[in-house]
């Protein structure tokens, strides 16, 4: 039975569109459309911190270092600051860094820097030696497995590959350590950020420096692993031997767990999960079918009790009813188990890692000769994926050309000079871009129909059972047919949606905020006159 709808002119208001700016994008035509699968940063991109000089560390008090202060957020403001509110023993930090450093005697000086999914301190002692304190917030999930992993991460990659990364000094996974927060303590990364110095390069040293990133960070993609899932320690206490799989080159670590929040973890603001339907799934997963599984498991885990009060949002008739959202992802688990048989799909589902983030804000150059990579930091949530997940990935230096740009422009030599390292260097992700699109959709957005409404992932269902038999499949296809009435439907509720993105997209520009609706603090009230 159809879902009334309601008039275009009803939903499509600024500040209704709003509350939604944490929405990603419907698909598009383009290669970047997956993209909207938000990976994990550390930073906001004009993220700032503040400096506390040694005259006044000794009159530090909680109420600057505590709460967030680098910004606001226009949706939900007072939860995602409380979720991003860290109390811990100031004193005892700075204690613990100076063991670290023997020759130090002192803090000199220090300052806070702070994102979406972690608090940082830049401190350095009187000696002059800089060191890294990173303290994960409650967004990015569950404090033991978010540390745990990215230690592991590091660890194994500096014994496995020759990426620059900063040696870890200190670590603790458990928050009711002395220090009173889970933490990582690590030397700082030596150059400058990448960020900074890509301004001023020249176009030459641009695609020189692309190269380099590619040379020292694909290496990562002919890493083997035997499931998918995050690395940890094997050791690890709150490991129990089903929810761990060793590795067989190296018994020191294991497949553990995914700790993505934003997928499988209950911490995303203003997103619950139920879990009415399934228990949580957060694997590791020995095999594609149960990756897939799992994303079913996931979507499934978003959807409400009857009787749960509806944001506005989800009031929309895009949104659809609880029950909508249950056949859809049975649908998606009867079309899996042929998604998964697919040779396109079996020849790119190695368990791959890669970095979750792998932008210009987390790469560190010489300062001397900017072509030269010194350092990739931030591997918080990094995790192991089947091959074609990152069929997409685009880091913001070599961007897919915008429309109309000739081939010898900046950013399409800059791409180029990527897709040329990632064909030569990683061939395992280099073939993921010949995988038609159509194919990998599912994957990307059963778990997430709740958050973005029925009409994306139906849409995707409806693309997917037009192109079955291109597509090569032999057996018949899983997904109901549509009528015209129930085609022309759905036709109208994506046109309903896609208005309410577009005027998502303008307020955004307008307004000059990022995509969750995050303003930086110096900014907050000039952004909320004109809100």
């Amino acid at each position: 039975m159809l879902e009334k709808g309601i008039s275009r002119g009803s939903m499509l208001n600024a500040r209704y569109a709003i509350s939604l700016l944490s929405r990603t994008r419907r698909p598009c035509e383009k290669s970047q459309l997956f993209l909207a699968c938000t990976a994990p940063r550390l930073f906001h991109s004009n993220a700032v911190g503040d400096t506390f000089q040694g005259a006044l560390l000794g009159k530090i008090s909680p109420a600057s270092i505590f709460p967030y202060t680098a910004g606001w957020w226009l949706h939900l403001d007072k939860e995602q600051r409380a979720a991003r509110y860290i109390e811990f023993d100031f004193d005892r930090l700075c204690e613990k860094v100076l063991s670290l450093c023997p020759s130090a005697t002192s803090i000199k000086n220090f300052q806070k820097i702070e994102g979406g999914f972690s608090k940082v301190f830049i401190i350095e002692t009187n000696n002059d030696k800089n060191v890294v304190v990173k303290l994960p917030t409650s967004t990015a999930g569950s404090a033991r497995h978010i540390t745990n992993s990215e230690v592991a991460t590091m660890t194994y990659l500096k014994c496995n590959t020759q990426i620059p990364i900063p040696n870890i000094l200190d670590w603790n996974d458990d928050p009711a350590n002395p220090i009173g927060s889970a933490y990582i303590i690590m030397e700082h990364a030596g150059g400058v950020l990448l960020q900074k110095a890509w301004i001023d390069m020249p176009v030459d040293k641009k695609i020189k420096c692309t190269g380099s990133i590619c040379t020292s960070i694909f290496p990562i993609t002919k890493l083997d692993f035997p499931a998918y899932g995050s690395l940890y320690f094997s050791d690890s206490p709150f490991l129990d031997a089903g929810s761990k799989q060793k590795l067989d080159a190296d018994h020191r670590y294991c497949i553990g767990p995914h700790c993505r929040s934003s997928t499988y973890r209950d911490y995303n603001v203003g997103e619950s999960r139920y879990y009415r339907f399934e228990k949580p799934n957060r694997g590791p997963w020995g095999t594609l079918s149960s990756y897939a599984s799992a994303l079913v498991d996931s979507g499934l885990a978003r959807l409400p009790p009857p009787h749960q009060p509806l944001r506005l949002q989800q009031q929309a008739t895009y949104q659809g009813s609880i029950d909508r959202h249950v056949e859809l992802l049975k649908t998606a688990q009867n079309v899996f188990p042929h998604l998964i048989q697919h040779p396109d799909i079996q020849a790119s589902a190695s368990p791959t890692l890669f970095h979750p983030d792998l932008h210009k804000r987390n790469i560190f150059v010489s300062q001397d000769d900017p072509t030269i990579v010194t350092g990739i930091i931030d591997w918080q949530a990094a995790s192991i994926e089947p091959a074609f997940y990152y069929a997409d990935e685009a880091p913001d230096f070599a961007k897919f050309p915008a429309e109309g740009l000739s081939d010898s422009s900046e950013e399409s030599l800059c791409y180029q000079s990527y897709e040329v390292g990632l064909a030569l260097l990683a061939p395992r992700l280099g073939a993921t871009r010949k995988i038609d699109e159509t194919l990998l959709r599912p994957f990307r957005y059963c778990h997430r129909t709740w958050r973005d409404g029925f009409v994306p992932f139906t849409y995707e269902l409806m693309r997917l059972r037009d192109s079955w038999t291109t597509l090569g499949f032999q057996n018949d296809c899983p997904i109901p047919a549509m009528g015209a009435e129930e085609k022309s439907f759905y036709k109208e509720q994506l046109d309903i949606y896609d208005g309410m993105l577009e005027i998502r997209r303008d307020i955004i520009e307008i307004l000059g905020v990022e995509e969750d609706g995050w303003v930086p603090a110096e900014r907050w009230e000039e952004v909320k006159k004109a809100h």
